[in-house]
């Protein structure tokens, strides 16, 4: 891909996390899951690999259900190789319990693994993460 193709990817890869950023925001999971491929995959820490959008969707209304999220994600590089892009970023996520006790803040780092679809716009098809070693937990 030509250098301009590249940068016109990555402002696409960015909308897509931003547009991630503000579904998780409004609790949006249809628009969530409008975001993901269909045999997505994501591993959080010390938790099993969520396979596919039914496993996805079920796993987010759970999270939605027992938590307010406002997540914020900074990208500290994206790479674009043809149909495929990664993004690998920081973020740091409060968790606010629906029950009202107090929120925790978890930082964390990832990978974002996108693929790029036939009609040309990105899906996050791939997520590796892990808390950050100074990872602090506030309320």
């Amino acid at each position: 891909m030509p250098a301009n193709q590249d940068e016109v990817a990555v402002a696409e890869i960015l909308k897509v996390r931003d547009a991630w950023i503000e579904a998780v925001r409004t609790q949006n999971v249809d628009r969530l899951m409008s975001l993901l491929t269909e045999d997505v995959i994501m591993m959080h820490p010390n938790r099993p690999a969520i396979s596919g959008q039914a496993a996805n969707r079920a796993d987010l209304v759970a999270a939605f259900e027992r938590f307010h999220v406002d997540q914020s994600v900074v990208s500290d590089e994206i790479v674009v190789s043809g149909e495929w892009a990664f993004d690998r970023s920081r973020s740091t996520t409060t968790l606010t319990p629906v029950s009202g006790s107090k929120p925790l803040t978890v930082r964390s780092k990832a990978i974002t693994i996108l693929r790029c679809q036939p009609h040309g716009s990105w899906k996050i098809a791939r997520v590796i993460g892990n808390l950050d070693q100074s990872a602090q937990k506030t309320g």
